[in-house]
């Protein structure tokens, strides 16, 4: 699959809001971080640290740190592939 060169882990979150935790390789955040900036509508940035996306309609937060929050996911696999590609 396409978003394993760039995630390391995916964690279901909670079931009720279809939300997942993933956690990126680290030398993969740039380049995650532009094809969010490229693929995705810019909702809010905070400090420089956390910028919030939507994409059709998932809710993702980007961190700076290697995370992606995603809310609202009907199919994960299928989600990263699109943002990835």
């Amino acid at each position: 699959m396409l978003h394993q060169q760039y995630v390391s882990s995916i964690v279901e979150s909670c079931t009720k809001d279809q939300s997942y935790v993933i956690m990126l390789k680290w030398d993969a955040v740039k380049e995650v971080q532009s094809k969010l900036q490229k693929n995705c509508e810019l909702i809010q940035q905070i400090g420089g640290i956390i910028e919030k996306y939507q994409f059709k309609d998932v809710k993702i937060s980007f961190y700076k740190t290697g995370k992606l929050m995603l809310t609202n996911v009907n199919q994960i696999d299928t989600l990263l592939n699109e943002l990835f590609k």
